[in-house]
């Protein structure tokens, strides 16, 4: 049975999310109610920044303005603090995904949902 999340546990699920990574895949389950793994599974042409489109498991869906924050920030850090790194063209784990909510009433699936 779906029981709703209190704005306390919300409110926590969010300060959990203390880096740019977490933060946008937090915005991906509770937004986009995209699965761990569908989040494990998207790869950067997956948003299309430019005609605001994001792909999960085959779906294409408008991208709405935190996300897009999100992903500008992700980006961003991401070319900060690994210049030289080439895109990853295999699936992130899903253990590394739910890391950030783990313990937290607000996990990732209970956000999705």
């Amino acid at each position: 049975m779906l029981q709703p999340l209190v704005p306390e546990q919300v409110d926590q699920a969010v300060a959990a999310a203390t880096t740019p990574a977490t933060r946008l895949i937090l915005a991906f389950a509770a937004v986009h109610a995209a699965r761990v793994a569908q989040i494990g599974t998207l790869m950067l042409d997956d948003v299309d920044i430019g005609n605001r489109r994001l792909t999960i498991a085959g779906r294409v869906r408008p991208l709405d303005d935190l996300t897009l924050k999100e992903r500008l920030d992700w980006l961003a850090h991401r070319r900060t603090r690994w210049p030289n790194t080439a895109n990853r063209t295999t699936r992130a784990s899903s253990h590394w995904i739910s890391a950030a909510m783990r313990g937290q009433a607000a996990t990732l699936e209970r956000r999705r949902r």
